[in-house]
């Protein structure tokens, strides 16, 4: 057990470059300083703080009493915790019956030291520490503050089987430091270093728990837009599931979410840092002197030929040419990286080619710690969005039923991060213009020529649901925030035909669009927040499958006429998410560009390296 230890230690030492560490303290000092073991200093990251050191208290002289024990009971009313974390509150779960523990050690009773050294954690701890120190109190309570992981003077086979899992933490993009892990040798002189080497191991236990569950960022932290909930476990529960469980390391493995995304991407960091590790070198870049279009030259055609896999071409032929094999081969490459496969070989397809300089293994970390976010369960029937990767995706019985390209919000006005449930749909659609857009884009020309620009747009303003006349307002920025302005439904009305509705505090939805060509781009960032979605009546029947009532046809059969509510049988859960990096269906890893900033957010608030 001791050389699996210094295995997971050496992978460890391996990734802290991309971590951001410079060293690994020594993990096997009796001395316990957790408040000086986290890896991130950055208040956005969940706090990780654990035991003071223990006192080794000598053995007192022949007929000598023994000192008075420090006892110290956990408060009576638990702190709230603190708003990096959202915590479900829970019932202290049931924990097996302490075995028997040989009195082989001088000092106070071993209930009463660990009770002295909770008293401590609890002294010295604030925040999260302090929080989950209270948690793991009570598991120890109801067992009569027995140990959990110590028989005698040594670590049961479950404590050692514990200890090595968490040291491997760095496979889950996590960081082992943050829990101030003891060796797998226990040397106890006394019940209060038996008691600390106890806690130790529960508190370890209790903070992976909730950073492999929930992440060790808060959503809100990295962006107002990313409402999320983390469904963190609750210490006092997965310390109790650890130590009554028979296999403590499928257990601990359980805290990660059990989403196919996030596994995908466990899996493909191993593989990152296995090549990683074997130094290849890079490819050559390619270098094209222009854009790049079929049955053109250029000097750049051998190496594009050599990057993609493909042999030179038959004698006779020009090597500078830009032919049909390699134009198929360009066209596919694109398509695998979610870029217009037209053939065209321009400066971004350029840059996707050459992998401009990504930190690969970071990213995969910051995009497995979004996975943390998401709820455990997807649903078997969902929409998915995935905001970098400008497409949607509808699950029916797990399975895929539809993908389409969508528009999102611009840097300036960002689709927000949050899972909502699809409700009802809303046929000929007005646009109800938000204030934002009311402000900051109509006003001036609305000031211009009020009457003249509300005929143009096929716009109204309504006044306590009355509609009035543009030309009787006197307009300035308190005129334009106090009075309504909605387009009425039609063809160039905004939303299209058909919106996708999904009530909540963004004011978001999906819907149709009149402007069709911007699908035709590759990067699709362009609405004020809404997800504009391609082919929209396709995404409909993908929505509507199974619903008693509801057809596409059914629905066309309503255009062109007044607005009308569709309220739909079954309810769709609706995931507006972020992932810059995640594995396709083929195992390949797809990465795509941080349009709005969050992945590298998260990256620095976790501490690490900013390549």
């Amino acid at each position: 057990m001791v050389n699996v230890m210094i295995s997971s230690l050496s992978r460890f030492l391996l990734s802290t470059a991309v971590i951001g560490l410079t060293a690994l303290p020594a993990l096997a000092e009796t001395g316990f300083d957790p408040l000086g073991a986290k890896a991130t200093a950055t208040p956005e990251a969940v706090e990780s703080k654990a035991l003071p050191p223990a006192t080794d208290a000598a053995t007192p002289p022949p007929g000598a009493a023994a000192p008075a024990a420090p006892v110290a009971a956990s408060p009576a009313v638990e702190p709230a915790a603190p708003t990096t974390e959202a915590v479900t509150p829970a019932a202290t779960p049931a924990v097996e019956p302490a075995p028997a523990v040989v009195a082989t050690v001088p000092g106070m009773p071993v209930d009463q030291a660990i009770v002295a050294e909770i008293a401590k954690v609890v002294a010295s701890a604030t925040g999260d520490a302090r929080r989950r120190a209270d948690a793991v109190a009570k598991v120890y309570a109801a067992r009569g503050n027995q140990p959990l992981w110590v028989v005698g003077d040594h670590y049961s086979d479950k404590a050692k089987a514990t200890i090595a899992r968490l040291a491997d933490a760095v496979e889950d993009g996590l960081n082992p430091l943050d829990y101030a892990l003891p060796d797998t040798d226990l040397s106890a002189a006394t019940t209060e270093l038996v008691a600390n080497a106890d806690l130790r191991v529960s508190m370890a236990v209790a903070t992976f728990a909730e950073q492999a569950s929930g992440g060790r960022v808060a959503p809100l932290a990295i962006s107002k837009d990313i409402t999320r909930t983390p469904e963190r476990i609750p210490a006092d529960k997965a310390l109790a599931t650890v130590a009554n469980a028979a296999d403590p390391v499928a257990a601990l493995e359980g805290f990660n979410p059990p989403t196919d995304g996030f596994k995908r991407l466990k899996a493909m960091l191993a593989e990152v840092r296995a090549a990683k590790s074997k130094a290849d070198a890079a490819p050559e870049p390619v270098a094209i002197a222009k854009s790049l279009k079929p049955g053109m030259s250029d000097e750049g055609v051998p190496g594009l030929r050599k990057r993609l896999g493909l042999d030179a071409p038959a004698e006779g032929i020009e090597p500078a040419l830009y032919d049909e094999a390699l134009v198929a081969a360009v066209e596919a490459f694109q398509k695998e990286n979610g870029l217009s496969a037209d053939g065209v070989v321009g400066a971004r397809t350029i840059a996707v080619l050459n992998g401009a300089h990504r930190d690969v293994e970071g990213e995969i970390i910051a995009n497995m710690e979004m996975w943390r976010w998401m709820p455990r369960d997807l649903s078997q029937d969902y929409v998915f969005v995935n905001i970098p990767e400008f497409k949607v995706r509808v699950i029916r019985h797990g399975q895929q039923v539809h993908e389409a390209r969508v528009v999102v919000g611009k840097v300036a006005n960002q689709t927000p991060v949050f899972t909502g449930e699809m409700q009802y749909l809303v046929v000929n659609p007005y646009w109800h213009i938000p204030e934002s857009i009311k402000v900051k884009e109509m006003l001036p020309q609305i000031q211009a020529d009020p009457a003249g620009y509300f005929a143009r747009h096929g716009y109204e303003v309504t006044w306590d649901g009355q509609l009035i006349d543009p030309t009787r307002i006197i307009w300035d920025e308190n005129a334009v925030k106090a009075v309504g302005i909605r387009q009425v439904p039609g063809e160039a009305n905004a939303l299209g035909n058909i919106k996708f509705m999904f009530p909540n505090k963004h004011a978001v939805y999906l819907h149709d669009t009149p402007l069709r060509s911007l699908f035709g781009r590759d990067v699709r960032a362009f609405s004020h927040g809404c997800v504009r979605v391609d082919d929209p009546m396709a995404f409909a029947d993908a929505v509507l499958q199974g619903d008693p009532q509801w057809t596409v046809p059914k629905l066309q059969a309503m255009f062109g006429g007044d607005e009308r509510r569709v309220d739909i049988a079954t309810h769709l859960k609706v995931h507006l998410a972020y992932f810059t990096a995640f594995v396709d269906e083929g195992g390949k890893l797809q990465l795509r560009d941080d349009i709005y900033g969050h992945v590298q957010a998260i990256k620095k608030a976790l501490g690490m390296s900013q390549v």
